[in-house]
């Protein structure tokens, strides 16, 4: 088994999780499921984010 991981697929598998979790919160209009996109959308900025930028960003926003 190869540990190499492609990353078009890992992009992809990322991208959906967001879709899916913004659906789920569009569609329950819970607060928890918008945590939820929200995080699975900051996964996928990750993905294009250089480290000096992810460390810019406070790990938790107040209200």
């Amino acid at each position: 088994m190869s540990n190499v991981i492609n990353l078009a697929e890992h992009q992809q598998a990322v991208w959906m999780a967001y879709v899916t979790a913004a659906k789920r919160a569009q569609e329950s209009g819970r607060m928890e499921d918008g945590i939820a996109a929200g995080r699975a959308w900051r996964r996928w900025l990750d993905l294009f984010m250089t480290p000096e930028q992810r460390e810019a960003i406070p790990a938790k926003v107040s209200a």
